[in-house]
């Protein structure tokens, strides 16, 4: 498959040879939904804590006598409907990890790519780096680019300058192709990436000689 390359300008300026595999995958929302929930759920710290009524610090002491006090019984302090009594049913330290199979989480990336590429929502840049951090270039770009919505740059390895040039740029947000999740490639409205980092995705995820790969 053939996909047209555009400069900074956002001028077609040629086109790159991909791979089907990686870009042209059958979409399967029921794999995408899972795998972006499965990510997302991982996010969790899980580190949320409430005490119950035997957890509590207070006094035993009965507060007030079980008759002829013309108001309700009331044996603890702990009771849970006194304010800094013990919490009913509150939420407690646990993991919120989902297991999903590696070959599954590998078909999901494609198919959030390739609905990227059916959607001609993937802009492809003959070249994109930064001597020094410039939000005004990266702001450029996208008015060049005439994409709207939150886009998710994509570069082929890390690079700081485009990182801090982003920060200040509205709905920008970047990564490196080694660090592409099916989250961030969902979420994004449009994908825009370099001409190097499309080459680095296909190596890491053309994995078409594997036999018994989902489809």
């Amino acid at each position: 498959m053939e996909l047209s390359v555009k400069n900074t300008k956002g001028d077609v300026v040629g086109s790159v040879a991909v791979s089907d595999r990686v870009w042209s995958a059958a979409s399967n929302d029921a794999l995408l939904h899972q795998a972006v929930t499965a990510q997302l759920a991982n996010r969790r710290q899980g580190t949320h804590e409430t005490k119950t009524r035997g957890q509590v610090s207070y006094s035993t002491r009965k507060l007030r006598a079980q008759k002829h006090t013309g108001r309700a019984r009331l044996g603890s302090r702990k009771s849970p409907t006194l304010v800094g009594g013990g919490v009913i049913f509150g939420p407690h330290k646990r993991s919120y990890r989902q297991r999903l199979p590696k070959k599954m989480r590998r078909q999901a990336l494609r198919v959030a790519l390739s609905d990227k590429v059916r959607e001609e929502r993937l802009t492809i840049l003959d070249d994109f780096s930064l001597d020094s951090p410039k939000t005004k270039q990266v702001v450029d770009l996208v008015a060049a680019l005439g994409v709207r919505g939150k886009i998710l740059l994509v570069t082929e390895a890390h690079e700081p300058t485009v990182v801090l040039s982003a920060r200040g740029a509205e709905r920008v947000d970047v990564t490196f192709a080694d660090g592409l999740s099916v989250a961030s490639a969902v979420g994004a409205a449009n994908i825009v990436a370099t001409q190097g980092a499309v080459a680095r995705i296909e190596s890491l995820w053309d994995d078409s000689q594997v036999a018994g790969e989902v489809e």
